[in-house]
């Protein structure tokens, strides 16, 4: 790499980050001691608005409570029995897509992990509140373009200020509905930093999956015939690979640390970045192209692959997220032939703690 693997690179409203793009710096950090490695304090720095108390945001003690609030609906069983109801989102969903006319297919995406979240996650059966709060979330996490910026927030002088007000503004109908939901402002205060941050990186991910199978038409139909066989497996590894949606683990050390051969004090931001470990020449042969068959190998690859993190911050939604692909994909492939517009895949832009396609994934069904 240019400059090398361990590197500090200074964002706009945040603190400088330490990069540790060292293969062995995955396993010393994400399965570091989360008491002497904060994942919830790095990334409020990013995202300010994340609630401390939340799975996304909090660390310790308030991580572990709200993990163990949520971990009962997003366990594998749990999720499970939700199948039917999924397949059934989806596909009406797929029905509804345009049909001969360019679309957003990451704006669509979105619309069906919103509902199945607010339906089968939260468990909002009541149709008019079910419908506000999908609603009230759409609009407020939806904002025009991509800005490449993390959040200003708290902290950041005016521009912070602006922002923490303009977030209440936008959050306001969403907590409303939430709370009414849930019954409690407090428990619908954590679960909205888990609704915005578990929203978005399976909507990206689905998104760059249906983009991917778009522009191959053998592969398409094999996963749309096995989404949970072992090509369609190395398929959504492969494209979790080369498109992760989260652009990388963080960790604020409480204490010093070595990594990557590198001694680090507490205080500081580490960045472990899955855009250059995931196409480590080191650990991938042809690391940016596209080769599912890799997976396949009686060899596989061996090198750090963490699109779900790892250690005790990995991710909660995991069994949602591997649920969606499997009903989601099918449902929109079955509904005609999905054509990308761009030749190539659109290029990957930062914002906050996700990686988004520039423009959406314009496609178009026929």
């Amino acid at each position: 790499m240019e400059f090398g693997d361990v590197f500090t690179i200074r964002l706009l409203t945040a603190r400088p980050v330490v990069v540790a793009a060292a293969p062995e710096s995955v396993e010393e950090l994400l399965e570091a001691d989360p008491t002497t490695a904060h994942a919830g304090e790095a990334r409020r720095g990013i995202l300010p608005f994340a609630d401390p108390r939340s799975v996304f945001g909090g660390d310790e003690a308030a991580h572990r409570a709200a993990r163990g609030h949520v971990s009962p609906t997003l366990s594998r069983q749990a999720v499970d029995e939700h199948r039917e109801e999924m397949t059934a989102i989806a596909a009406r969903h797929a029905a509804e897509l345009p049909r001969g006319r360019p679309f957003r297919l990451l704006e669509r995406v979105r619309d069906v992990t919103d509902e199945i979240f607010v339906r089968l996650v939260l468990g909002v059966r009541e149709e008019p509140l079910a419908r506000r709060l999908i609603e009230s979330v759409r609009d407020m996490l939806r904002t025009p373009g991509n800005p490449p910026l993390t959040l200003p927030g708290p902290g950041d002088g005016l521009v912070g200020a602006l922002g923490q007000k303009l977030f209440e503004r936008r959050q306001a109908p969403a907590l409303a509905a939430l709370t009414e939901a849930v019954g409690d402002r407090d428990r619908a205060e954590e679960l909205m930093s888990l609704l915005m941050a578990a929203q978005e990186p399976p909507a990206i991910a689905l998104a760059w999956l249906l983009d991917r199978l778009g522009r191959d038409e053998e592969r398409a139909a094999a996963f749309r015939d096995q989404p949970e066989g072992h090509q369609a497996d190395a398929v959504v590894k492969e494209t979790l690979r080369l498109r992760p949606p989260a652009s990388a683990a963080l960790r604020r050390l409480t204490a010093p640390r070595r990594v990557g051969g590198h001694d680090l004090p507490a205080g500081v931001d580490v960045m472990v970045p899955s855009t250059l470990l995931h196409r480590d020449r080191r650990g991938f042969a042809d690391p940016d192209e596209f080769r599912p068959e890799r997976w396949l190998d009686d060899a596989p690859p061996q090198a750090p692959f963490f699109p779900f993190g790892g250690g005790a911050r990995r991710c909660v939604g995991e069994h949602l997220a591997h649920a969606e692909i499997a009903t989601v994909i099918p449902a929109f492939l079955a509904a005609g032939r999905l054509r990308p517009l761009a030749r190539e895949p659109e290029p990957m832009v930062q914002r906050a703690t996700v990686l988004v396609p520039k423009r959406g994934l314009l496609a178009r069904l026929d």
